[in-house]
């Protein structure tokens, strides 16, 4: 009974949210961010070399009898030649059983600045997306076919749309530093990245239901490194794997610190996410993130095999009914795979990879 009554709960709140006059919806995001680079700023196409595939997985608020899960798949490869990054991203993510769904297919292109040979490099991302959503209206469910004792009594006085679906196409772009610094004395090199991305540009007009709703822009600044402790070739590489990220969308917020240690082939760490920028500010605390994963890394001329999964604890108020969150990573590199057998060396930024 009391799953039942949870069951109709949620899907009457999702019911007058979608119906509501504007609906301002906010981005899917993802914990695992550093396993998702893509997604998060499209300057990032053809960031390392050769050909990388991406698969993401979010099952967010198991608990919660409506479904959210989150899919993405991407594919990138980097074209020195032309100092470009080629890309191609798809991802779907469902709200309440399915009944709202919005799938994304995104072409991305990327640009590279030599600022230093070998040292500091600047990427500058393109992406051009068709975007899809589509609502089930006979499964909604609205507060007057509730009634406290009965459940469902009947039908709904509220009139069907004359559509339920449209496609609309959206446009980003972002950009990116990034550069080594070498310790001389322990022949180590550490890589830092600093970027920022705009999301949804022209701001499109995504209503399902003939009415006007704008995307609101998405803001996102990020800033990591890989920091090498040791780096024999003898013994396991160990690397610290500090980021930050903190995006923005109309009212809603979101702030993000990682800190992952690779001791290869694993790696463990941990990430807090807060609803603003400010790390010691515990009453807007949403999430204690676990990171676990495997890494192979040890010729950047084999295919590197990146496994990585998160579990969002939640803090927040929606700790005791959202049961956290699930994530999983797969990450594959070729890193042979070239588009010119003599691409430029001067184009090309050898650095750890995390």
């Amino acid at each position: 009974m009391k799953l039942f009554a949870l069951r109709f709960f949620y899907t009457a709140i999702f019911s007058l949210l979608f119906i509501s006059y504007q609906l301002k919806a906010q981005d899917p995001t993802w914990s695992q961010h550093y396993f998702n680079q893509m997604y998060v700023n499209p300057a990032f196409t053809g960031i390392n070399s050769g050909l990388r595939l991406t698969a993401n997985y979010r099952d967010l608020w198991p608990r919660i009898p409506s479904k959210f899960p989150t899919y993405n798949f991407a594919i990138d490869a980097q074209d020195l030649s032309s100092s470009s990054g080629i890309g191609l991203t798809a991802w779907s993510d469902n709200e309440g059983e399915g009944y709202l769904r919005t799938q994304c297919i995104s072409g991305l292109y990327s640009y590279r600045v030599i600022l230093s040979p070998k040292n500091w490099i600047f990427q500058g991302g393109f992406q051009t997306s068709v975007v899809s959503k589509r609502i089930d209206w006979s499964r909604l469910l609205f507060s007057d076919q509730l009634h406290p004792l009965f459940g469902v009594v009947g039908p709904t006085a509220n009139v069907a749309p004359n559509q339920e679906n449209t496609t609309f196409v959206d446009f980003s772009a972002g950009a990116l530093i990034r550069g080594n610094h070498r310790n001389r004395v322990k022949q180590l090199i550490a890589t830092y990245t600093f970027g920022f991305a705009i999301h949804h540009l022209i701001k499109p007009d995504e209503s399902i239901i003939g009415q006007t709703s704008h995307l609101p822009r998405n803001y996102v600044a990020h800033a990591s490194a890989v920091i090498p402790v040791r780096f024999e070739v003898s013994r396991n590489k160990i690397m610290l794997a500090p980021s930050l990220l903190y995006e923005s969308q109309s009212t809603m917020s979101e702030f993000i610190a990682t800190f992952n240690v690779l001791m290869q082939p694993l790696f463990a760490g941990l990430s807090y996410r807060n609803q603003y920028f400010n790390i010691f500010d515990l009453k807007h605390s949403d999430a204690i993130i676990v990171n676990l994963g495997f890494n192979n890394n040890y010729n950047k001329d084999q295919v590197v095999y990146k496994l990585g999964y998160s579990y969002d604890l939640t803090i927040s108020d929606l700790r005791s009914a959202s049961h956290g969150t699930h994530e999983l990573a797969l990450v594959v590199e070729f890193r042979d795979f070239k588009f010119d057998n003599r691409p430029s060396a001067k184009k090309k930024l050898e650095c750890p990879d995390f």
